[in-house]
């Protein structure tokens, strides 16, 4: 006889091979506020956790649900939906503070329900105990009629052991897990070695890798995915796409923990790969665009040619729906961006990698490698339009606020094939001419006009336009920040500038912004313009510094 407990949800007892007990209790905790519910194999009793999505759950799968102190708040019209379509009653219409409890079976009967209603505003309702019994398919009924493949003995050997990846496990209509994307002619990147930073997120790191592995010019026998701990299904992921996983011991905790993870996946990388010049790295919460490769050998060469570099990324920081345009226009910046970048062998192996941040420093790893101490005056290119997208909700520096305000909105390249514009013209010096040739063409905006405004700009296309803004130094940033808020771009820090001057697009016209008089640009100004100066709001009484 087995037993299963799942705590705070549901325990099952199976009575025989083709039929199950169960019971479910909703009470009132001390402090929690959560739904809480399970999905059952038919065959092989196999559980993982619910939630309100219907693509990776099977017909006859069954589902047990249950609220502990609170459901109803944040239950979305999307859930409703789905508990209305499993034959719910109660679920689509519970009340604050109502005790509940399900089992359903997805295109079957409902097993069993409860619901116990709040009679007050300030009380629960009464606890709830639902008993009920659901009936049990063999396990060879279980398994799907699969073709005899090595790509399906992968597929059969992930589906015996994991379930919630859409309709990976589908017997009738399996989501492919092999991708044919077109080569990539005179890849320059063929050769270029992949790291796949990853976690225990094994869902973010599926749908990472899907998208990795359907860009065009990929190479699957460059990609090694380092998985930060001895987790078992981002594993599974792994073999189920035919890649190859290294685990890593986790050493020290939170930001250090991360940190070393890096550092050993990048010396592991070039172990890997000894003759490898660059190394690309990835992370498991990212989308990777499908010009991705294409991107990376057009531009390339530009860290072999031009020692003024730092690296090649794939994200733009300030690169928002509203903000970026143009998918073959590249930028220099002065900040490291990350999320999809590459970093030449060199770089690590002489100067990073020996003085990498020690277990004991508990520093994030691309804020140190933002520092002037190992940037050294050293620039990054990106793109206009980024390709990568960072889907991640939440991690150790996120949450859903955070990227709600900073991420959500980025723009993302969908467009294949892009050939990237002028990609020369991003060395050192002939940058300098390219950007002197754009201010001296940009039409000066009127600076009496409020830049926040949507009127500060004509309403106008394909034209240049600059503004120039009160910058004393380097580090004067004030007027910057409330610019950056009011156009709502990434105004937590600095980033995406070149020498005090940031470029970005507003109503389709390339907007460019000097800081005056720190930035060498600033002889562009003509001497009837004043500079801009926002002046940040109010303090509120009582407010803390800031750290």
């Amino acid at each position: 006889m087995w037993q299963w407990m799942v705590p705070g949800c549901w325990n099952m007892r199976p009575r025989s091979r083709v039929e199950a007990s169960m019971s479910l209790s909703s009470t009132r905790p001390p402090a929690m506020s959560w739904q809480s519910g399970c999905l059952i194999h038919p065959g092989l009793m196999r559980m993982r956790p619910w939630c309100c999505s219907s693509t990776g759950w099977h017909k006859d799968e069954c589902s047990s649900v249950l609220v502990k102190d609170e459901g109803s708040f944040h239950l979305k019209d999307t859930a409703k939906a789905l508990l209305r379509s499993l034959g719910s009653r109660a679920g689509p219409a519970l009340g604050w503070r109502d005790t509940w409890a399900f089992v359903g079976r997805k295109g079957g009967p409902v097993f069993g329900e409860k619901h116990s209603k709040s009679p007050a505003f300030s009380s629960w309702g009464d606890p709830v105990l639902l008993k009920t019994y659901v009936p049990l398919s063999s396990a060879k009924e279980a398994e799907c009629p699969w073709a005899d493949t090595e790509l399906n003995r992968r597929r059969r050997h992930f589906c015996s052991k994991v379930e919630g990846y859409g309709s990976v496990c589908s017997c009738k209509d399996p989501t492919p897990i092999e991708f044919s994307p077109d080569p990539l002619p005179d890849n320059k990147v063929l050769n270029v070695p992949v790291a796949v930073i990853a976690g225990n997120r094994p869902n973010h790191l599926y749908r990472m890798l899907r998208s990795l592995l359907s860009a065009q010019g990929v190479s699957p026998q460059m990609i090694t995915v380092f998985i930060h701990g001895y987790y078992e299904e981002p594993m599974d992921v792994v073999a189920l796409l035919g890649l190859r996983g290294i685990q890593h011991t986790p050493v020290s905790i939170k930001n250090a923990r991360i940190s070393q993870h890096y550092k050993a996946s990048l010396t592991a990388t070039f172990n890997l790969f000894p003759e490898a010049k660059f190394a690309v790295v990835l992370e498991e919460d990212l989308d990777i665009a499908v010009d991705f490769f294409s991107f990376l050998s057009q531009s390339i060469h530009l860290l072999e040619e031009d020692d003024s570099l730092y690296c090649i990324s794939a994200w733009n920081d300030q690169g928002y729906e509203h903000t970026a345009e143009d998918p073959a226009l590249l930028y220099r910046v002065e900040t490291m961006p990350g999320l999809g970048w590459v970093l030449r062998k060199s770089l690590y192996k002489e100067e990073l990698e020996p003085k990498w941040p020690t277990p004991e420093k508990r520093w994030d790893w691309d804020m140190w490698m933002r520092m002037p101490e190992q940037r050294r005056g050293r620039e990054c290119i990106i793109p206009d339009v980024s390709r990568s997208y960072h889907f991640g909700i939440f991690g150790l520096n996120m949450n859903r606020y955070f990227h709600e305000t900073y991420f959500k909105k980025h723009k993302f390249n969908t467009v294949p094939g892009v050939q990237l514009r002028n990609v020369d013209s991003l060395k050192k010096e002939a940058y300098e001419v390219e950007i002197h040739r754009l201010l001296s063409e940009a039409e000066v905006l009127d600076h009496s006009r409020n830049p926040c405004e949507d009127s500060f700009l004509p309403d106008t296309e394909g034209h240049t336009y600059v503004a120039f803004i009160q910058m004393e130094k380097d580090d004067d940033i004030t007027t910057w920040i409330q610019l950056a808020k009011c156009l709502h771009i990434w105004d937590v820090d600095v980033r995406g500038n070149h020498k005090g001057l940031w470029r970005l697009f507003r109503k389709k016209n390339h907007f460019l912004v000097v800081g005056v008089p720190a930035s060498p640009y600033s002889v562009k100004k003509p001497p009837s313009v004043t500079p801009i100066f926002l002046e940040p709001p109010p303090k509120e009484e009582g407010a803390p510094e800031p750290i």
